[in-house]
């Protein structure tokens, strides 16, 4: 874990510099007064990367006004709006993390917008027939998992397997924890690794995997919910954008298709 940290604080470093230099890009470029044209920063979950990008995509063409995305884990972003005081708008994967930017005055306004349910990932067809959590710990099976120290995913699993009192035993079975929840599944798909717990909706785009609901995670979701950064200079264009993603049809239509349940 302590590697995994060092790793994660190098990352943060690196992100805030590119995130200045972003900013300072464009700002050459943004015409003072000119509210359309202003090019607004979102730091999004990677876990939302597939289902933000169509999004994006609907809103630039609708409403000509940029959106510049920076996708990561969230725990990575969290720390990267605490150190830069940058950016306007942060979609974790996980509420808790908009909660602790709350609390540390880094976010004002929140929006709901849909809820992942924690699976098992594992190859289509399911070919070592994984069907509950004791599966996971048997020696012949590859077992990866994102780490709670930086992804919502990893930090969902442990809350409630915890809970459960199975942590200790899932944790000795895991091979290597991985810094987000698309790294787990990519090991997966490359064939690296047999099995590793997601978010339903990242498998969207996994055309060559599919997932299993074990009783032991029933009850582990998380609400995906936006969030307007404190110290935004747009902040009524922020909120527009926070409630386009939240409330519009098209955006809505998104999220369900991409294997999100809809937050009314």
């Amino acid at each position: 874990m302590n590697r995994i940290s060092l790793l994660a604080g190098g990352s943060v470093i690196v992100f805030v510099i590119c995130v200045a230099l972003l900013f300072a890009t464009d700002g050459d470029r943004t015409s003072d007064g000119d509210f359309d044209s202003r090019p607004l920063m979102l730091y999004c979950a990677a876990s939302n990367r597939a289902v933000m990008d169509k999004v994006i995509r609907d809103y630039q063409l609708e409403f000509q006004r940029r959106i510049h995305v920076q996708y990561g884990p969230s725990q990575t972003l969290l720390s990267s709006i605490a150190v830069s005081k940058t950016g306007d708008l942060f979609l974790p994967a996980d509420d808790s993390y908009l909660k602790i930017a709350e609390q540390k005055q880094l976010v004002t306004q929140q929006f709901p917008i849909a809820i992942m349910h924690a699976v098992v990932a594992v190859r289509k067809d399911n070919p070592h027939s994984i069907s509950a959590l004791d599966d996971l710990l048997q020696d012949d099976i590859r077992f990866v998992q994102a780490s709670p120290d930086s992804a919502a995913i990893g930090k969902v699993t442990q809350t409630a397997l915890k809970r459960l009192g199975h942590w200790d035993a899932i944790d000795a079975a895991t091979i290597g924890y991985r810094t987000s929840v698309n790294e787990v599944a990519n090991d997966i798909e490359a064939g690296s690794a047999d099995a590793g717990i997601v978010y339903d909706a990242v498998l969207h785009t996994y055309r060559n995997l599919s997932f299993v609901r074990i009783a032991e995670l029933k009850d582990a979701a998380s609400q995906v919910s936006i969030g307007i950064i404190a110290t935004t200079r747009h902040r009524e264009a922020a909120a527009h954008f926070a409630r386009y993603v939240s409330r519009s049809a098209r955006s809505r239509e998104h999220y369900k298709n991409h294997g999100f349940d809809i937050t009314d």
